[in-house]
C-alpha cells in the first residue's frame, strides 16, 4: 500500500483481495469517500503505475478551490 498526497488530499493506492490496483480517497467537493479500480480504468498492473496514473489524472483534472 502507498499513500500519496495530491493537492492536499490523501490517496491510498493498494491491491484489493482480487489483485486489482485501487485508489481510495475522499472527494473534496462533497466529502464522499470513493474507490476507483485503476486496473479496469487505467490498465495498471503495479502500485507504482497506479501512483503515476493518479498523478497524471489529477494533473489534467486539478481540484478547484472554492
Amino acid at each position: 500500500m502507498s499513500v500519496v498526497s495530491i493537492q492536499g488530499v490523501k490517496h491510498s493506492i493498494k491491491k484489493n483481495k482480487s489483485g486489482d490496483i485501487v485508489v481510495e480517497h475522499t472527494n473534496i467537493d462533497n466529502g464522499k469517500y470513493d474507490k476507483i479500480n485503476l486496473t479496469k480504468k487505467a490498465k495498471v498492473k503495479t502500485i507504482s503505475e497506479g501512483i503515476k496514473a493518479t498523478k497524471k489524472w489529477h494533473k489534467k483534472n486539478p481540484y478547484h478551490n472554492k
